[in-house]
């Protein structure tokens, strides 16, 4: 077997996201600008000659909600990497992959982490295999992207933030957030189903809003803002316990993050964003509500990426 190669997999906010209607295909039509956060799951890969991709999931998120076998999108893109490494020729159909993925992105979240885990897995077995990064095509990205909406931006923010259309496949790169912008994550006890979310969105839910210029790095930031939101209260009604918890404790700071369980703020410094969470934890302690994690954090630079081998 050949030596483990590493890949980051970052977690996102949507610091918006509009929903322009129903498409044709029964996908949503959307308008959302994502950021890439300092939370991260790691992907890590090996070659083997068994023909087959076996996953083993660890860390303190590998919920029991989290498959190992093709149900895992990371699964299914380390089949793309096999598939595209047999068609370079750099490997035939002995060989296979083996994976790790060590969880810290809490599943079901609105966060972003099974596409993630899947262009991580996709760059890491693809370089265990012996195809670079920067071999992987328009056909690496077109089927990467038929996994899941998100995986495009995953692949193909390089600088950790962009606009991205259509149903989410469609990804336009923005200038990397320097200095990076602070944020106050909050993770309930709760998992946000984004398939129930999106079949709660009715016709009166939709809008046109268009995106806020993020060119300025001034603070305040622009408000974030989520179409989703409603849908996902009716889909999922524990969140609306937490929505009046966040607004009485913290008043228009917190959004939902895509479908949902997460909620963030975007915060002026790291005491900011640690004096926000200490709020909504005081609240949810009297109120007898749980999370599945709290998070003060910055933006990332950069989407999933290939990392140093461990020492």
């Amino acid at each position: 077997m050949s030596e483990w190669v590493r890949a980051l997999a970052p977690a996102k906010v949507n610091v918006w996201l509009e929903v322009l209607g129903r498409r044709a295909d029964g996908f949503h039509e959307l308008d959302t600008v994502m950021v890439a956060l300092e939370l991260c799951d790691e992907v890590r890969a090996r070659r083997t000659a068994t023909g087959a991709v076996d996953l083993r999931v660890t860390g303190p998120a590998a919920s029991a909600d989290v498959p190992t076998d093709e149900r895992n999108l990371a699964v299914r893109a380390a089949w793309v990497a096999l598939e595209l490494a047999r068609e370079a020729g750099v490997c035939d159909a002995r060989a296979g992959l083996e994976l790790v993925l060590d969880k810290h992105v809490p599943s079901q979240s609105g966060l972003g982490g099974a596409s993630s885990d899947a262009a991580a897995a996709l760059l890491a077995g693809a370089k265990a295999l012996g195809l670079e990064p920067s071999a992987l095509g328009a056909a690496a990205r077109e089927r990467l992207a038929a996994l899941g909406s998100d995986c495009a931006f995953f692949l193909e923010a390089a600088t950790g933030a962009a606009r991205c259309t259509g149903r989410g496949e469609r990804v336009e790169p923005l200038t990397a957030l320097e200095p990076a912008w602070h944020v106050a994550l909050v993770v309930p006890a709760v998992v946000s189903p984004t398939a129930a979310v999106y079949r709660a969105l009715e016709p009166a839910d939709f809008g046109n809003r268009p995106p806020p210029d993020l060119a300025s790095r001034a603070l305040p930031l622009h408000q974030p803002f989520n179409r989703l939101e409603a849908a996902a209260l009716r889909a999922v009604p524990e969140l609306a316990a937490w929505r009046t918890l966040l607004d009485d404790a913290t008043p228009g700071a917190f959004c939902l993050s895509g479908s949902g369980s997460s909620f963030f703020a975007l915060a002026s410094d790291p005491d900011d964003a640690r004096r926000l969470l200490d709020a909504v934890l005081l609240a949810a302690g009297e109120r007898g509500l749980a999370t599945r994690g709290t998070w003060a954090l910055r933006t990332r630079a950069s989407a999933a990426a290939l990392a140093p081998a461990s020492s």
